[in-house]
């Protein structure tokens, strides 16, 4: 599976979706990267983002976090450390964040706007790891197959399924009281 690949995949899957990479934790820099936002491309922010993300993994604030909770101290080879995921939130977007198992020096991130769902987002993030760790692509879709989602609920979507994950994200606008009143 290609690493652009992968970054590709998740945007489409998650409404809001601004910005994705897959960044190496010992150089902060992208190893891959795909961005739908003119204000995360233009500005050269994706590119910030990936290092401040890498800082967040490797810091300093990381290994006093472990220290403090009793765990052990990350050595000179340059161990990551405790923290495995990181959810931030700022003004405008919502940034994801986690370790790829297996591949403790990379880290898959993806930034959405606010209207994403955290949930679906998570959820995104969670199987995309897996199929990172597993080498593996989304499965195929198979002809023939309704490309609408269906009236269940996205937590009664399976995580294995090959439908987005952002299939109900907007069955709620526009009902009064709850997103977009």
């Amino acid at each position: 599976m290609r690493l652009q690949d992968i970054c590709e995949e998740i945007m489409e899957d998650v409404d809001g979706a601004l910005g994705c990479a897959l960044v190496d934790l010992g150089t902060g820099l992208p190893l891959a990267m795909k961005v739908t936002s003119d204000t995360l491309v233009d500005s050269g922010a994706m590119e910030i983002l990936s290092a401040a993300g890498a800082e967040y993994f490797r810091g300093e604030v990381n290994h006093q976090l472990e220290s403090a909770m009793g765990g052990k101290a990350a050595g000179p080879s340059g161990d990551t450390g405790f923290v495995e995921e990181i959810q931030t939130t700022t003004e405008d977007s919502y940034h994801f964040m986690s370790i790829v198992p297996g591949n403790e020096q990379t880290v898959l991130m993806l930034i959405t706007d606010r209207t994403a769902n955290l949930g679906l987002g998570w959820v995104a993030m969670r199987r995309t790891l897996r199929r990172v760790q597993e080498g593996t692509r989304r499965p195929a879709k198979r002809p023939g197959s309704a490309t609408a989602p269906g009236p269940a609920s996205p937590a009664a979507e399976s995580p294995d399924s090959a439908a987005p994950v952002n299939g109900n994200a907007n069955r709620w606008k526009g009902r009064r009281g709850i997103r977009g009143r």
